[in-house]
């Protein structure tokens, strides 16, 4: 169970990797072709943010259309984001991913006493989560997005999806609506994926670390058995504890990075999003789907971390509730040590809002509506 269970999520981070820097591509023997082919997605969201910004200054006429506005500023925002986040990931912090991926291989493979028992409970139930989260996150927001391109479709007569016109193309011509449903969908989907598909990489790994803090707690509450060998226990769980630690140290900074471009970005969208609600005039039906769509984001980013430093606290805490007075004077040396190791939370932080957690749910909404009532005031 929990072989299959790894190999479900171990395929799609691979499959993240190949399908979003164009693997699949055969080598040609240019350089220049081989090595830019990772380029090709952060060219295409400079595209959509180009084009985009083009309606915002440009091909905008009024401001009568909220909504329209709304939109295609979380475009150029979502964009301008994904690019510097595709960066962070797929060029600067790869290797150290596929590190630890390969560390995740070596605890589904490896056979420890006492450990092996555990991690088939509690990592393989972590993972089928994390599967389930993934899956449901990716086809839910992909196919619920068909209905924004709908509204466009219906506002724009049939012409424009994300609302503005390529540059370049007469307006009378037979090819304007074709290229502008077309290119406009692809776009659309490209940008919508790499924005849902980072996030379930990261939510991913996070659940790998949490389901095997809850291995190493199920061995940790093993020392309150006096028939168990606290000694052979304590090595187990300090060899497995340091391990995790190491593996999510490596990653630590682009977990940083990767939430303050992504906590920032929702709080941009949250922000104009508030604007739906302000102007319209006819119903807030799209405002409400609007923001129910950025909120749902925002929960899968914060959940993974407050259940990975849940996980953290209860392993402190079963380290502390055990029959400590009961071992041998070597053995509470070693608890000891053990116990200040565990201090040591692996938990998700970044700069302005510290541990991510549901508090950081809270603290970004209330930023944004911060920024909104701020705006509002001044500006119209």
């Amino acid at each position: 169970m929990l072989k299959n269970s790894h190999e479900k999520l171990k395929n799609y981070i691979n499959l993240y990797f190949s399908l979003y820097e164009m693997q699949f591509i055969p080598t040609l023997g240019c350089a220049l072709i081989d090595r830019g082919k990772i380029l090709v997605v952060p060219l295409m969201l400079g595209l959509a943010a180009f084009f985009s910004i083009w309606y915002l200054l440009v091909q905008m006429e009024t401001l009568e259309n909220i909504f329209a506005l709304t939109f295609n500023v979380n475009i150029t925002i979502s964009s301008v984001q994904s690019i510097v986040t595709f960066l962070t990931i797929n060029v600067m912090s790869k290797e150290k991913l596929l590190k630890a991926l390969v560390f995740f291989d070596d605890i589904a493979d490896t056979k420890v006493e006492h450990l092996t028992k555990s991690r088939e409970k509690y990592l393989t139930k972590n993972l089928k989560i994390a599967w389930k989260i993934v899956r449901l996150y990716i086809i839910g927001i992909l196919s619920g997005s068909l209905i924004f391109m709908v509204i466009g479709i219906l506002q724009t007569n049939y012409t424009s999806p994300l609302y503005y016109r390529i540059p370049g193309i007469p307006s009378n011509s037979i090819w304007m609506r074709p290229l502008n449903i077309i290119v406009q969908t692809v776009l659309f989907y490209i940008y919508s994926g790499c924005i849902v598909n980072m996030d379930c990489l990261i939510l991913s790994y996070l659940f790998y670390f949490r389901g095997e803090l809850y291995a190493i707690n199920a061995i940790a509450e093993m020392l309150c058995n006096k028939e168990e060998n606290s000694k052979e226990i304590l090595v187990t769980i300090y060899t497995a504890h340091r391990r995790i630690l190491h593996e999510f140290s490596e990653i630590y900074n682009l977990l940083w990075h990767f939430y303050c471009q992504k906590l920032f970005a929702v709080s941009l969208y949250l922000c104009s999003g508030f604007f739906v609600f302000a102007r319209i005039n006819q119903s807030i039906s799209i405002g409400v789907l609007l923001q129910s769509f950025i909120v749902c984001q925002l929960i899968i980013l914060c959940m993974p971390g407050q259940l990975t430093d849940n996980c953290s606290e209860k392993l402190r805490g079963t380290l502390y509730m055990n029959f400590w007075y009961e071992m041998k004077l070597e053995d509470q040396k070693n608890l000891l040590m053990l116990m200040i190791g565990a201090q040591r939370n692996i938990q998700a932080k970044t700069i302005g809002i510290g541990r991510v957690s549901v508090y950081t749910l809270v603290q970004v909404i209330k930023t944004a509506i911060s920024y909104a009532l701020f705006i509002y005031a001044v500006l119209l």
